[in-house]
C-alpha cells in the first residue's frame, strides 16, 4: 500500500494542516485513507473530527510487545466514511521514549500495519516536529516524505535538516519532496530569493504551492478542515491539487 508522510523539525510550518487536508481530500476523492497520527499533540486527529480522549492511540500498536492491534486502535472519521484514523494522544511522548530503546524501532510501522485486517488505498502519517523514534520509524517506512517549506527566513534550514535525517535513516527506495506552503504572491522579493535558493536544493519541489489563507487558519483554530468550513475559500483548490499530485507521485490507484 502506498504511504505518504509529512515531516519536518520546524514547528509552525503547516505540517499537520497539510497532512489533515490531504487525507480529507483523498477520502473525498473516493480513496480509503488510513491516517497514522504520530504527533503527541494529536492535532491531525482533532482537525479530522476526533475528540480528545484517553482511549487507544496509534502508539499502543507499536513496539516489541504492543498493547493493542491496529484494528483495535483505528476509528472512522465522523465526517468522512472513507477516512480512518489511528489517533494520537499526549501520552505518546512517554511511549516514544520507550520505543527508542527497541532495536527494531525502524520496523515499527510495517509490523503494526500487519495487525490491520484490511488494506487501505493509501497510508498517511503525521510526525512530531523533531527527530525521535516516531519520526525515524516513519522516515524509514514512507514511500513519499513531504517536507513543508514556508516562504521566509530559515525555512530552507529546516529542509536541509530533515533531508539529512532522511538520508541517514533510509537505506533504499523512497522519495523526499518539498511542498511550498504559506505562499504569498505579494512578497515578490522573498519569493524570488526562495526560488533561487531552491534551485540549489537536491530535494525536488512539488508543483503545487499552497497560499497563505485566513480561511485555512480559521478552520484550523476551530479544529476543522477548510473543505467543510469554507469550500470556496482561497487555498481550497490548491490543497486538493496537492493531494492529487502526491497521490500520483506515490502511486495511489
Amino acid at each position: 500500500m502506498p504511504s505518504i508522510a509529512f515531516s519536518t523539525i520546524k514547528g509552525g510550518v503547516g505540517k499537520t494542516t497539510l497532512c489533515a487536508h490531504v487525507a480529507a481530500a483523498l477520502a473525498d476523492a473516493g480513496h480509503r485513507v488510513l491516517l497514522l497520527d504520530l504527533d503527541p499533540q494529536a492535532h491531525a486527529s482533532l482537525v479530522l473530527g476526533l475528540e480528545s480522549r484517553e482511549g487507544p492511540c496509534v502508539a499502543d500498536a507499536l513496539g516489541a510487545r504492543p498493547a493493542r492491534r491496529m484494528d483495535d486502535v483505528v476509528v472512522v472519521s465522523p465526517k468522512r466514511p472513507g477516512l480512518f484514523i489511528a489517533p494520537g494522544a499526549p501520552r505518546m511522548a512517554t511511549q516514544e521514549r520507550e520505543l527508542f530503546q527497541w532495536g527494531h524501532r525502524l520496523q515499527a510501522i510495517p509490523r503494526a500495519l500487519k495487525t490491520l485486517s484490511w488494506t487501505p488505498d493509501v497510508v498517511l502519517m503525521d510526525t512530531p516536529p523533531s527527530i525521535g523514534a516516531f519520526t525515524e520509524a516513519v522516515l524509514s517506512y514512507a514511500d513519499l516524505v513531504v517536507a513543508p517549506v514556508p516562504t521566509g527566513a530559515f525555512a530552507l534550514q529546516g529542509l536541509g535538516e530533515i533531508e539529512s535525517a532522511w538520508r541517514g535513516i533510509r537505506e533504499q527506495g523512497g522519495e523526499l519532496v518539498a511542498a511550498i506552503n504559506l505562499w504569498d504572491r505579494r512578497t515578490t522579493a522573498t519569493n524570488d530569493a526562495m526560488d533561487e535558493a531552491l534551485k540549489d536544493s537536491t530535494v525536488p519541489v512539488l508543483r503545487t504551492r499552497i497560499p497563505r489563507s485566513e480561511s485555512i487558519n480559521q478552520a484550523g483554530l476551530g479544529y476543522e478542515v477548510v473543505f467543510d468550513t469554507s469550500p470556496a475559500a482561497p487555498g481550497v483548490q490548491e490543497l486538493r491539487a496537492l493531494a492529487q499530485e502526491l497521490a500520483r507521485r506515490a502511486g495511489v490507484r
